[in-house]
This record gives C-alpha cells, structure tokens and sequence, in this order.
C-alpha cells in the first residue's frame, strides 16, 4: 500500500524545507513525498531539485493558480492509494507514522481523522504563545473509533459545527484515493470549492462514508505569518487587509469552481459559502441548509468588527434574495449576538488546559516544524504499539510522556 503525503507550497521556502523533511525523516520506502508548487520564484524549484529522496515527486503548476487548483494538480500527480494533506508550515510526525499505516493496513477505511495540535512559528510576531506546543491527555494514545459522517449531517445543515465531531479529514487527516474519487463530480476534479480542505470534509459529512478516528495525532499544524488562515484572522479581527487573505481572494474570483458566495475574509462565512456551493454543486438541495441559524453565526463573527460585519450583511443579503430565503435572513438580523464560545466550550478549554503541558520547540538552537516533531518522537516514543495491542494502558502511556515533557522546556 502507497501512501501519498502531499504538500501544496507556494513562495513558503523558509518554511518548507523544513516540512518536507519532516517526512522525509519517515523510515518507510512506500510512501511518496508529493510536492504541488503554485509557480513560487523564492528558490523552491531549485532547492527540490537538490533533494536525491526517491520518494519525492515534484510538480510545478506552471502559472499562479488558486490554492484549490494547487491542491487539484497536487492529487492528479500523486500515486497513492492513500493521501494525507497538510500546508508547507506544518509537519508529519514521522516515528508515529508506522502506527497510521498499521491501522489503515488493518482496517481499509475509506479514512482516519485525529486531533489536531498546532505550533506557533516563532517568527509569528504579534501572536502569544509563539515557539511551543501544546499536547493534551486527549491528543495521544487513544482509542480507534468507527464512524459514518453522515450520522453529522443534520448538525452541519444546522450550523451546530461544535458538534461535528469527530469530523472527516484530507487535510491534517487520511483518505483513500478510491474514496476521494468516489464522492468527485468527475475524476480530474477532487476539489471543487474555494477551501479545499473544509470542501472535502463536509462533502464527506453529505455524503458518508466508513471512517475511523483515532485519538493519537500523526501530524502538527504550523501557524506562521504566510498562512492563509493568519490572512483571515487578521481581517477578523479587524486588524486590517493582509496580503496573504487578499491574494486568495483575489485568486479565487478567477477560479471556474469558485464558492457561490464572496468570503470577505471570514473564516464563517468560508464554512457557510463551502457548504452551499457543495449543495448547489452536487445536486443535493433536498438537504434543508438553516439558514437562519447559518446567517446568525456568520453575523455574530463580525459583532466587534462593524466593517466586516457591513461587508458580510451585503453578501449574505444577495445571496438570500437570490435563493429566495429572505425572511431566514432577516430573521438572522434582528437575534442577538452569540458569544464566541459557549459555557460548555469554555469549560472544556478549561479541562484541556488542566490535563495537558506545553513545552517550547526550541532544539539545538533550531525552533521550526522539525524541531516539533523530533521532540514529539522522544516524547511518545513507541508507546502507541503496546497501546494498540493492548500490552499498555492510556493512562500509562501519556504518565510517561507527561515524565519525559521534564526533561524540555516547559512553558506555561
């Protein structure tokens, strides 16, 4: 069984060459290292071209496309049975890996999800927390859990996404090519919405399927200042146009398969526009969208930023006079605002924070998505296997990681 490790990259080089090492540091000859470069000019071609690895396939999209046509390419040069996506600041976890093949050689699902762990690059200015990691008692040494997506399909059309768990993943998550191809409009279109990763997984909670979710995590997301998801935090927050969030947009509106709405650089408005478009686009309007409920989540983001909030009001306004649901979006206008976080989301921070430690990256003077992955390897060791096989209990397993954390910095 191949398995594909695919990273879309785009003028990241400071970056990347550390994330395509992190899976380069896999001890495994069948899997390939696919590279999908959307035309950068920082060097990345040639600093590809001096890695000898076998395993790596690059490919080059010849012209500055958008992140879903880079993710497109990226599939249609791959070969493996299997893929697992993630962006050119994160990172695999290679001395787990073997367990991830373990369970996808004994189980054939048509994918696993895990929890995600995120890094702060610590070039990240601004941002607290920067240079570290967190890991929870609820991230490692878990057990394996079979599910059908589709059992979460009344809660995505609801808008109650708190509850979309556990959720089907490509990105930071494995699917089969089989699978992939499967829920495709046709074979040379994987992706077909503006968020490539959120279009898959709620395809994937449309439409069903056999999944698994494990409870221990095989890679790291990377937060730095190139990611697409800092570009829209930063308009978010009101903190102004970021050239990352406007060049996404800008590169979407001329992609033949973008979203039926404008994101303004909402990250809601992202998850409702990826909704609708897939609805539209693969004749699945009998699901019952609450659009109500739908255009209160995508206002309430805005309330402490009255220029976005204007901007979406507009777009989610056309659009529901468009589709003839007006009075849902009226009624939106005129709820109150949620708060950001319910009680019991706030509740369960509180409970990861207290069952968890952080600790910094920093290694031999090197703090990158390498560096996190390697401390993350001596901290986990091989005590997933006896987990799996039932020789090691959780709880054992994560006392000697929280033991081995003493040995890094710790940070609060």
């Amino acid at each position: 069984m191949k398995i594909s490790i695919v990273i879309p990259t785009r003028e990241r080089l400071q970056f990347l060459k550390y994330s395509v090492q992190t899976a380069l540091e896999i001890d495994d000859p069948d899997i390939e290292i696919v590279i999908s470069d959307n035309a950068s000019t920082d060097g990345t071609q040639e600093y590809i071209a001096s890695l000898t690895d076998p395993r790596i396939t690059y490919v080059n999209t010849g012209g500055r496309f958008s992140m879903r046509e880079n993710f497109n390419t990226a599939f249609l040069a791959s070969s493996g049975d299997y893929l697992i996506y993630f962006g050119d600041d994160d990172g695999i976890v290679p001395g787990q890996f073997k367990y991830l093949r373990q369970l996808l050689e004994k189980h054939r699902p048509d994918g696993i999800s895990w929890p995600r762990v995120t890094y702060g690059w610590p070039v990240a200015q601004g941002k607290n927390k920067t240079g570290g990691f967190r890991i929870t008692r609820d991230d490692v040494f878990g057990s394996t859990q079979r599910y059908q997506p589709s059992d979460n399909r009344e809660n995505l059309l609801q808008c109650h996404l708190a509850k979309l768990t556990p959720m089907p993943d490509l990105y930071h998550g494995c699917m089969s090519r089989a699978y992939l191809e499967k829920i495709a409009l046709r074979p040379d279109l994987i992706f077909d919405g503006s968020i490539p990763d959120f279009n898959i997984s709620y395809r994937a909670l449309l439409k069903g399927g056999d999944f698994l979710h494990v409870g221990h995590f095989f890679t790291v997301s990377g937060y730095s200042p190139a990611s697409t998801g800092g570009g829209y935090a930063a308009s978010q927050k009101g903190k102004g146009s970021a050239e990352t969030k406007d060049s996404f947009s800008a590169e979407n509106r001329t992609d033949p398969e973008a979203d039926v709405m404008a994101h303004a650089g909402s990250v809601p408005m992202a998850f409702y526009a990826t909704l609708e478009t897939i609805l539209k686009k693969h004749g699945l309007e009998t699901c019952q969208t609450d659009h109500q409920a739908w255009n209160h989540y995508v206002l309430s983001s805005a309330r402490k930023n009255p220029e976005l909030r204007g901007k979406l009001q507009e777009i989610l306004g056309e659009y529901a006079r468009r589709m003839g649901h007006d009075d849902a979006f009226e009624a939106a206008l005129k709820m109150k605002d949620q708060p950001k976080r319910s009680p019991s989301e706030r509740l369960n921070r509180l409970w990861m924070q207290l069952h968890s430690f952080r600790v910094s990256a920093e290694q031999d003077g090197e703090n990158t998505i390498l560096s996190v992955v390697r401390i993350v390897d001596a901290l986990l060791r091989d005590d997933f296997a006896g987990v799996l096989d039932g020789t090691t209990k959780k709880s054992a397993a994560w006392q000697n990681t929280k033991q081995r954390s003493k040995s890094f910095e710790r940070q609060l």
